[in-house]
């Protein structure tokens, strides 16, 4: 009796050491806390910066009361506005080939439909043409053989 409750007291001492223990198990070693955290202040650099496609803003965007939406400049909205165009027309002519694929696509494959309907009749017509030469050299065997 006595070597089972030691047992079991050293077993849940165990138990609690791991689940007090310091730190998270599951925490990866390369894990950044501050990598997802929103940052407070905006900064700017005096490098150029990529557009970026976005939905674009007005310039009345300024008198908006949030103090919490960046201010946007003029040439960067145009930027912004022209980059969105550029990718709305390179959109429109991969629809536009797209569509072309497919119709053409659709024809070879009509295409490839009727040949191989038409391969399969003629490789029955040519079985029947054997069929009908192997029966005539047939007939033409038995009548030498009676004409011999």
């Amino acid at each position: 009796m006595k070597k089972t409750c030691c047992f079991t007291i050293i077993a849940i001492l165990l138990a609690s050491g791991c689940a007090f223990a310091d730190g998270n198990a599951f925490t990866p070693l390369n894990f950044d806390d501050t990598a997802y955290s929103i940052p407070t202040t905006n900064s700017t650099s005096s490098g150029n910066k990529p557009a970026t496609n976005t939905l674009s803003i007005n310039d009345t965007s300024k008198s908006l009361t949030n103090s919490s939406m960046p201010a946007v400049n003029g040439t960067g909205n145009l930027d912004l506005q022209n980059a969105i165009t550029k990718i709305d027309t390179a959109l429109e002519a991969i629809k536009s080939e797209q569509n072309v694929c497919k119709s053409k696509y659709a024809d070879v494959d009509n295409q490839y439909k009727f040949i191989k309907n038409e391969r399969t009749n003629l490789k029955k017509q040519i079985k029947a043409n054997d069929k009908r030469i192997k029966e005539l050299n047939k007939a033409k065997e038995k009548l030498g053989k009676n004409v011999i």
